[in-house]
């Protein structure tokens, strides 16, 4: 019997990690995706995750709070419910939420989390 092609994909605490105050909640593992990989982000508390160099294109878009991001080299963008914000690969961030900020973002590949668990090191762009 073949997989479905549509599938919810839930919140598995399973699938779900903290990076400093951001919950990463991982949402297509399991769902038969193997290029598309995306998720929930929530800031409970608010602050500000740890620089994170992408080994991937990221696009987030805020559903609650403000997202703000720190890119390398001194630029900020604050980025409000409502909006959608691109990330290049190789762009190194700090991720910050106000409290509360939620946001949902989409990537690839879908086994990020596996193949880059730190970033994508400064000597590989």
């Amino acid at each position: 019997m073949s997989e479905p092609k549509v599938t919810l994909a839930p919140s598995n605490p399973k699938f779900s990690f903290d990076n400093g105050p951001m919950v990463v909640d991982l949402r297509t593992p399991g769902k038969g995706l193997s290029e598309l990989g995306g998720g929930i982000i929530r800031f409970d508390s608010g602050g500000s995750t740890d620089p994170w160099r992408l080994p991937y294109e990221e696009i987030i878009y805020v559903i609650a709070g403000e997202l703000t991001l720190h890119i390398d080299g001194g630029e900020t963008i604050s980025v409000p419910a409502g909006e959608v914000v691109t990330i290049g690969k190789g762009a190194k961030v700090v991720y910050e939420g106000a409290p509360g900020t939620q946001g949902f973002f989409a990537l690839t590949p879908a086994d990020w989390h596996k193949t880059y668990p730190h970033g994508l090191p400064d000597a590989e762009i």
